[in-house]
């Protein structure tokens, strides 16, 4: 069994290092602009807190994973393909956040107001996954017991997606960022601490 769950983990954590890796490269571009490398850049409150949310989510998914080694008996190509898509829909998620070609970019904020459209569906589609990753790691039992916090997370997902994908206010966007990166933080410290079972 263990043999068979670290055969399925390694596709997985290549994924999900590969997104993490993402996001160090462009942090550490911003930093290369801000520190007077190339044209000034204008940062971003919503980005930045986005994408301290999307590497706290990698982090956790990887690390909750470890739970399913316990709970599936038997891997089928279901399983395993459902754990693969949710790694690389997080890892698009990291590809929408940062741009490729930094040369051309000036302000965040702008950057992430063009990116609006694709990121909030994908979150979506993201935290649905969550749900049915909850649900793969021991059913109704498993969901109930995370506590109203990963509810409100939960739940959070599609009002976030209806009015980031209709609204150019960037104030708005930070707020949502900022409330879904604390429930994530307060689910992540609070509910679920250690790799117990």
């Amino acid at each position: 069994m263990n043999d068979q769950f670290q055969h399925v983990m390694v596709l997985t954590s290549i994924i999900i290092g590969l997104g993490i890796t993402y996001i160090l490269i462009g942090v550490g571009s911003t930093i290369e602009r801000i520190t007077g490398h190339g044209a000034p850049l204008r940062l971003s409150w919503a980005h930045a807190t986005w994408l301290v949310t999307l590497f706290v989510w990698m982090v956790s998914f990887w690390w909750w994973e470890f739970r399913l080694l316990a709970l599936v008996k038997s891997w089928t190509l279901a399983h395993y393909f459902f754990i693969i898509t949710y790694a690389v829909i997080l890892f698009l998620l990291a590809v929408l956040l940062l741009p490729r070609e930094w040369a051309t970019i000036d302000n965040l904020d702008d950057y992430f107001l063009s990116k609006r459209r694709w990121f909030y569906p994908l979150y979506l589609i993201a935290t649905v996954a969550d749900i049915v990753d909850a649900w793969l790691k021991g059913g109704w039992p498993y969901v109930q017991s995370n506590g109203a916090v990963v509810f409100v997370y939960w739940a959070a997902a599609l009002p976030v997606c209806v009015v980031g994908v209709r609204s150019k206010n960037i104030r708005i966007h930070t707020f949502m960022a900022i409330i879904i990166c604390v429930l994530q933080l307060i689910a992540l410290f609070e509910v679920f601490p250690k790799l117990g079972f």
